[in-house]
């Protein structure tokens, strides 16, 4: 034998095949293959197995079988991969090249073997493998194949591998090796098809550690064919893997007893090996994707078609694989934008469901949005590292949605508030991504036009993770640095919300502080305000344990800041010493805002009393430098009346007037403070002798300073403070400018005194009571004074303006009362409290005017509540609840006195209800967290009671105000206070919790109300039906109440066509001819907000449609039937009525249009079912929804239309402009109604055809509105007709009758020549004859005209001209030619 190698290796090596050949077929097969095998142990098996091959030409049977066999043989060498890996691979090589020499059978022998290795259900795994595909394409080549005795292409033969192969059963191992070998087949879209299905199989069976493999190469063998297929299978399989997981958990956590050691840890282990599995395949998709952009398009495509199903795309493996795929620059915009808008849609939609039981039945699937966020972030440990910086980017695109132009909605809120949740978390987890997260927000603090909600993500990232942070200082004093660019309200938000950093490091408060002493000299006035807060901050945080006597507020700033800067480590906290030396440089510096604008004086003033409280110790510091500067302004000689030296306060430098000091800033700052340091000295505060001493000083001080203003100006008169009654007050002229600027100083300054005063005990001191009285009657003649003197003249024109009054003041006062005092002294003039002294609680209560002026000042407040700062809402709400409380009680005894003849207590409890409603709002809005505390405080209960509770119980207060307006004489004069109370209850309903008992009860009381109270007012009916209507949404998914009140409607203002009468239902005697305008307009708006929930949730089911998502449609179906029945028959009532001209018309034909699209989207859902499914079929209750509408609304909308535009028409007779803005509005609104009900009627026919089933049979097919018979044109076209033909016939006879005169006349003159011997004449009584019968042939014709003149005149209902042409141009018509277009 080793002869016979010897000669087998000469003739591989000389290439000569033909004698190898002839060796072969010679020598024995058992021979040949033992050489074979032990060639193949070697390194130089390939290259004989290659020879052989080569040298076999397949011309015979003997040459075929062997050639065959030697395959065979080195195969299965291939298949076991004994020996050398490399040579295993090169053998695999050497085979694939020579394929192409066997003949069809042969080929077929060896792909059969693969099959039945497939059968057998032996592991098909290894190089080997690759030979299939080769053998599979090799046959697929051929033009004509024999395989069982039948002929077939090679194409066809390939499918019928692919289908065979794909009806087997797959391993694990199988299916990862078939696909590659599927790859390199290079199927089309419908084989490829067949075997997505059959991995989508296969993965059910799988563990998630096989999974990746088998997506990998699924991913790679559709390419860009079927991307959008495999990403399906892909989301929906892990989608079902955590949904398990999920439930598996919540079974064992609901079984207590089986959690045990082993299945918590066996638990873990499989959510472990998921995660692992879904970050490998996000891996692999991301990486392909940068390859193969139609799979990024085609996830694209998923999110846009599945964004109105946000529990479809918000899942943690779904948000993974989105902002991993937003790292591809190209498409992180398109991504991020679809994520975002798919979440605010959801939010959108819970903010429905929460108002409508109906939405919520029909769509009972919920979305937990920041559960989903915070698994992502929590896998992002696990390898999801691809998906973090995405997340930041969302996290900043969520925050975008709260300050848009439409301002804030409860989607926006809740945007922000996921990314208040997002960035935190994520900074937290992985602290790597400080850097960028801190120079997003920065940039954005900067460049946005409302910062605050990146001021805020910024605090608490500052208050969660401040170390985090700390290490990027060098960020944070960039920030600082644009503090100088930010306006004043987002600069003090920023300095409270890095509060936390500067009080951990040194070198950030030095930083700070040289920036704030750079602002405080600033060109621009804002940036001084800041910095002034900015240092009042530090004095409220910084506390002092010593004394700080006031000579040492003046030493210079570096030797401060050499003190100071101490210990710049991070962790050191801040001795007394070093807050001492901070707080004497920053007094220091204040000292210099003394010298500063008044908008940055003010600032400081009212910043020194909070200054007072957070640090005791530096009260009588503070209360002789503000007591020092008052000392400048003030003049105390007794002969002058006025202490307050307006000529050094208030400075005129040309034309332009310059106020130097707010002096009620001032002495409200000196007066706080020293009632404060009153008080701690009356609580027995532990003192030096040294500060006493100073304490006692300053305050004798003080107090001889507010007796004198006070004895001075306390009842004093106009002339006596320096204002003349007959001086200029418009701010138009300097010394107008001037006059009103004195006037706000001493307005403030009476505001400070008074306050003053009240504080001083006045509640128990009638004396004291006295002098608040007579302060504020002064002041009221200042504010009169200029009220009156600046009052705008009416126009000298003649012309009536719009307003109610036809002059208006230019001037309008805003309180300085501090909140505090101002709550104290409204309640003290309002409540009856058995603390103060009943005599001076009457002269307060007596006084109207002050009391307005309490409820002007809180009004104010109220105002600015969203610009205030979260420590200053803080701060603010103890006296707002104090306000709230007092209101309520008021408001609850006073409203609707026996008297309304006093006008001024009905003024003053209008005002306060205004003012509750405000308050309700606000705490329902910024005080959520806290809202039973301070509902508790509000109705003053202490026991353990809920919010609906609470809530309720300001409804009930509500409903006996109601109750009294609507009993009382003279209800008409207090329906305007009805009308705040119900929107106070309609804010009250909607913050509590649906299904409620409260709610049941307060809907039907407002039920039986509707029913039995008749109302001539529609300002009030109209927000009652209101809220009757949005209870009833709340408790029952498909009431009837549109309806009911549609028919009331339909009755009260009667039918459209004249002569019908309509019954009489009675059930709402709200509903009068006097609210019916009122009330029509409510419920047009609430069959809008229906139509809206149903084009909603048609949306959705769209969406389930496209994108093969399990609903239950049968249910959605009969709630959208439902839901637009409803609207139907409340419509069908509109339209039949006798709609007044205005906005009712106006808002019907909108609802009208809107109820036709939303048919047509539902007509357009059953087109898409019956293209993506095979038998689909139409629902009775579709079937039956259109019969109604082409019943209820196809009939009557076209005569609608008409009696829109005639008594439109009739209107413009009398108002030819009111015409003109009509008609170019209803141009629009009529067109778009035409239009909707064209497109839904076509895609009816459309679908009619498609299901075989008649939709259009009670349909009323709509005319044709491109021309139109117009009974008036048409009688003055036939008139003008009539008229010709009646010219030409009058020429003929006259005509005619002439040549017949003529004949006549010769024959007379032949007559009298033959008779003129007898003298008879003839001639006259001839002529006389035949001019009358010319006259009476004429007659005919003429009373034929008039006959058709009178046909004319008869105008039907139709009969609406639509051209402007007049009627002394229009044409000729020719009635053969008119006609009607259908």
């Amino acid at each position: 034998m080793s002869k016979l190698q010897q000669r087998f290796r000469e003739l591989i090596e000389g290439a000569e095949w033909k004698e190898l050949e002839d060796l072969l077929l010679n020598t024995e097969e058992e021979w040949i293959l033992e050489i074979i095998e032990r060639k193949l142990m070697g390194s130089d098996g390939p290259k004989w197995i290659g020879g052989m091959l080569a040298s076999l030409k397949c011309g015979t049977r003997e040459s075929t079988s062997l050639r065959i066999k030697i395959y065979e043989n080195a195969l299965k060498h291939a298949r076991n991969e004994v020996g050398n890996n490399r040579g295993t691979g090169e053998i695999v090589g050497v085979l694939m090249l020579h394929i192409d020499a066997f003949p069809p059978d042969a080929v077929l022998t060896l792909i059969d073997q693969y099959v039945e290795y497939i059968q057998k259900g032996e592991a098909l795994q290894g190089r080997w493998v690759s030979v299939l595909p080769k053998l599979i394409m090799n046959l697929s080549q051929k033009e004509r194949l024999t395989i069982a005795g039948k002929e077939m292409s090679g194409e066809d033969y390939c499918y019928q591998m692919v289908k065979t192969l794909c009806d087997m059963n797959w391993s694990v191992e199988t299916a990862t090796s078939l696909l590659p070998v599927f790859r390199d087949l290079d199927l089309p879209k419908e084989e490829l098809q067949n075997v997505i299905y059959k991995v989508e199989g296969v993965l059910k069976k799988m563990d998630y550690q096989s999974v990746p493999p088998i997506i990998y190469h699924l991913i790679l063998l559709v390419k860009s064919k079927l991307p959008g297929r495999i990403l399906q299978i892909v989301i929906a399989y892990f989608n079902k893997q955590e949904q398990q997981l999920m439930k598996e958990r919540a079974n064992k956590e609901g079984n207590v007893n089986s959690m045990e050691l082993d299945s918590e840890t066996i638990e873990e282990s499989k959510h472990s090996d998921l995660t692992e599995a879904q970050g490998t395949v996000i891996l692999h998709i991301t990486h392909e994707a940068q390859y193969y952009p139609a799979l990024v398009r085609d996830f694209l495509k998923f999110i846009k078609s599945s964004s109105w199903l946000t529990e479809r795309v918000v899942t943690p493996f779904n948000l993974a694989l989105s902002l991993s795929l937003a790292s591809i620059e190209k498409y992180e915009d398109q991504i991020l934008e679809s994520l975002k808008s798919c979440i605010l849609k959801y939010y959108r939609q819970e903010e429905r469901s929460r108002h409508s039981k109906w939405l919520r039945e029909a769509w009972g699937e919920t979305c937990h949005i920041t559960t989903a966020f915070k698994a992502t972030i929590e896998n992002c440990i696990m390898g999801w590292d691809q998906a973090s910086q995405g997340l930041v980017h969302l996290g900043f695109k969520l925050l975008e949605s709260g300050g848009t132009l439409k301002g804030e909605t409860y989607a926006s809120q809740k945007a922000v508030s996921l990314a208040s949740v997002i960035l935190p978390l994520i900074l937290k987890k992985q602290p790597h991504l400080a850097a960028a997260i801190l120079s997003k927000i920065s940039n954005c603090i900067v460049s946005a036009s409302s910062p605050i909600q990146y001021i805020e993500i910024l605090g608490k990232l500052a208050k969660l993770s401040p170390l985090v942070l700390l290490e990027h200082s060098n960020l944070i004093q960039e920030q600082l640095e644009y503090l100088v660019f930010l306006p004043l309200s987002a600069a003090s938000h920023l300095l409270q919300a890095l509060l936390p950093l500067f009080k951990m490091s040194m070198g950030l408060k030095d930083s700070l502080m040289m920036i704030l002493r750079k602002m405080l000299f600033s060109k621009q006035v804002e940036s001084r305000q800041a910095a002034v807060k900015g240092f009042m901050q530090f004095l409220r945080h910084f506390r002092v344990m010593g004394t700080l006597p006031s000579s040492q507020a003046s030493m210079s700033f570096s030797s401060s800041l050499s003190a100071i800067s101490i210990n710049a480590d991070v962790h050191s906290v801040f001795s007394n010493s070093t807050n001492e030396a901070l707080c004497l440089e920053l007094l220091g510096i204040l000292r210099r805002c003394f010298s500063q604008q008044h908008e940055v004086k003010s600032v400081l003033y009212s910043g020194m009393y909070d200054v007072c409280r957070s640090n005791p110790k530096m009260i009588v510091s503070i209360l002789e430098l503000l007591h020092h500067q008052s000392k400048q302004y003030l003049d105390k000689r007794p002969v002058v009346f006025n202490p307050i030296d307006l000529r050094k306060i208030v400075v005129v430098q040309g034309d332009s007037v310059q106020l130097v000091e707010p002096m009620g800033d001032l002495l409200s700052s000196i007066g706080a403070c020293k009632l404060y340091l009153e008080k701690k000295r009356a609580e027995g505060a532990d003192e030096d002798d040294e500060e006493d001493e100073s304490a006692i000083s300053v305050l004798n001080d003080i107090c001889s300073l507010f007796d004198h203003v006070i004895e001075k100006l306390a009842g004093c008169g106009l002339d006596d403070i320096g204002f003349d009654t007959n001086g200029e007050y418009l701010p138009s002229t300097a010394v107008g400018e001037k006059n009103i600027v004195c006037a706000k100083v001493m307005l403030s300054v009476f505001d400070s005194l008074i306050e003053y005063s009240f504080c001083q005990g006045a509640t128990t001191s009638l004396e004291r009571m006295q002098t608040v009285i007579s302060l504020f009657r002064s002041q009221k003649k200042i504010i009169d004074l200029v009220k009156e003197k600046s009052i705008k003249p009416a126009k000298k024109d003649g012309k009536k303006s719009r307003g109610r009054n036809s002059s208006k003041a230019l001037v309008n006062f805003k309180g300085n009362l501090r909140l505090s005092v101002t709550a104290d002294m409204l309640r003290a003039s309002l409540s009856n409290d058995n603390e103060n002294d009943p005599a001076c609680v009457e002269m307060l209560k007596g006084c109207h005017d002050l009391q307005m002026y309490l409820l002007h000042v809180i009004e104010n407040t109220l105002s600015s509540i969203k610009a205030m700062t979260l420590s200053e809402r803080e701060k603010a709400l103890p006296h707002l609840k104090t306000v709230a409380k007092v209101l309520l009680h008021d408001c609850s005894e006073s409203i609707a006195p026996e008297d309304t003849s006093d006008e001024r207590h009905v003024q003053r409890v209008r005002q306060c209800l205004l003012l509750l409603s405000s308050l309700i709002n606000i705490f329902c809005k910024y005080y959520d967290s806290k809202l039973e505390a301070i509902l508790k405080e509000v109705n003053d209960r202490t026991d353990n009671v809920d919010v609906n509770r609470l809530l309720y119980k300001i409804y009930k207060k509500c409903q006996k105000m109601i109750l009294k307006i609507l009993h009382h004489e003279d209800s008409t004069s207090l329906l305007k206070d009805a009308c705040t109370v119900l929107q106070i209850m309609l804010t009250v309903s909607h913050y509590m919790e649906p299904d409620s008992e409260e709610i049941i009860e307060a809907r039907s009381w407002i039920l039986q109300l509707c029913k039995d109270q008749e109302l001539e007012h529609g300002s009030v009916a109209e927000p009652m039906v209101n809220l009757l209507l949005y209870l009833s949404d709340q408790l029952k998914a498909n009431h009837t109440l549109a309806r009911g009140i549609s028919r009331e409607l339909h009755h009260k203002l009667g039918h459209l066509e004249e002569g019908v009468s309509v019954e009489e239902i009675g059930k709402f005697k709200i509903v009068t001819e006097g609210s019916s305008s009122s009330i029509l307009l409510v419920l047009l708006n609430y069959v809008d907000d229906s139509l809206s929930l149903v084009e909603l949730l048609i949306s959705k089911i769209r969406a389930c449609l496209a994108t093969e998502e399990e609903c239950n449609a049968d249910e959605v179906e009969k709630s959208i039937c439902s839901k637009f029945t409803v609207s139907i028959h409340a419509v069908h009532e509109v339209i039949q009525s006798a709609l007044p001209l205005g906005t009712s018309t106006d808002n019907t034909l909108k609802v009208v249009t809107k109820l036709y699209n939303g048919l047509s989207l539902y007509v357009k859902y059953y087109l898409e079912l019956y293209k993506s499914k095979s038998y689909p079929q139409i629902s009775d209750k579709f079937e039956r929804l259109v019969l109604t509408s082409g019943k209820m609304l196809s009939s009557p909308i076209y005569s609608t239309i008409t009696y829109i535009e005639g008594a439109q028409k009739q209107a413009g007779k009398k108002k030819e402009v009111t015409l003109i803005s009509r008609t170019m509005k209803e141009s629009k609104l009529i067109p778009s109604l035409i239009y909707a009900i064209e497109q839904y009627e076509k895609n009816l026919i459309t679908l009619s055809r498609k299901s075989k089933v008649n939709l259009m049979e009670g349909m009323e097919l709509s005319t044709s509105r491109d021309f139109r018979i117009m009974t008036s044109a048409l009688a003055e076209a036939l008139q003008n007709t009539s008229r010709n033909e009646n010219d030409e016939e009058e020429e003929e006879e006259a005509a005619a009758g002439e040549a017949e005169e003529e004949n006549l006349h010769e024959e007379n003159e032949d007559q009298e020549a033959e008779n003129r011997d007898s003298g008879t004449s003839v001639g006259g009584k001839i002529k006389e004859e035949s001019s009358k019968g010319v006259k009476s042939k004429a007659s005919g014709p003429v009373k034929k005209t008039s006959k058709r003149k009178g046909v004319g005149d008869e105008n039907d209902g139709n009969s609406q001209n639509r051209l402007s042409t007049p009627p002394s141009k229009k044409p000729k018509v020719n009635k053969s030619k008119l006609g009607k277009k259908r």
